[in-house]
Formats: C-alpha cells, sequence, structure tokens
C-alpha cells in the first residue's frame, strides 16, 4: 500500500461540525507533492483522520464558484420547515395504513364473529327441529 503524503496550505473554511467533533471542510493541500488542490472532506478531531472527499484544480474550483452563483439555494429556515412538513405527511400516511389495516383485521374479525354466530344459530335450530 502507497503511503499518502499531503500538507495542508490554507484551512479556507469549516462547513458543519458533527457530534463527535468531526468537521467538513473546504482547504487548500498539497497531495503526494502533486501541487495545491482545493479539497472538500471531513476531518477528525486533532486532523488525525480524514474521510473520502473530493479535490478540485483551480480551473474547477472557479466552474464549480460559476454554478453556485447561478443557482438560486432555499433559505435554510424554508428548508427545515419542509423537510417537517414531508416528514409529518410521511408519518400521517403510516398512520393512516396502520389503521386502514387495522380496520380490515377488525373487518375479519366481525366477519368471523357473524359466520360463528350464524352456524352457532343453525346448530339450535338444528337441535330444535331434531
Amino acid at each position: 500500500m502507497t503511503n499518502i503524503t499531503y500538507e495542508v496550505l490554507d484551512k479556507l473554511g469549516v462547513l458543519s461540525e458533527s457530534p463527535r467533533g468531526w468537521t467538513k471542510e473546504l482547504r487548500l493541500i498539497n497531495w503526494n507533492n502533486r501541487g495545491p488542490r482545493y479539497d472538500l472532506r471531513e476531518w477528525s478531531p486533532g486532523d488525525q483522520k480524514a474521510s473520502r472527499g473530493i479535490t478540485m484544480s483551480l480551473k474547477e474550483m472557479r466552474v464549480l464558484q460559476e454554478a453556485l452563483m447561478e443557482i438560486e439555494l432555499p433559505d435554510p429556515e424554508e428548508e427545515e420547515r419542509e423537510a417537517d412538513s414531508v416528514a409529518g405527511e410521511v408519518r400521517q400516511d403510516i398512520e393512516e395504513a396502520a389503521l386502514a389495516e387495522k380496520g380490515a383485521e377488525y373487518k375479519g374479525a366481525d366477519k368471523s364473529a357473524a359466520e360463528e354466530s350464524k352456524a352457532a344459530a343453525a346448530f339450535e335450530e338444528s337441535k330444535k327441529a331434531g
């Protein structure tokens, strides 16, 4: 297995941090002495470990920057409200499906009880007649 070397040239920004302390960061890194590349990945506390990520040349980074400038991103609060709304709809669908399933079970139970009552009544009638 080849030994991977890297030198962090610049920490450009932290995008997020997980509860375990890992940070998703944009950095400028020189991987295996091949020159600086823009790098986006998660790093463990103290930079002991790095997750899989992506690296980009300056040209690729500029294309990404232009693409990001052209798209309209939703407001993070609106995105959370939308996610909560979708989650609520999913919960409601699950609850309705569970109720429908229970209703089918009850209907089946009612049908069985009705059939048993009819059979018992028929038996009683046959006893009276016989």
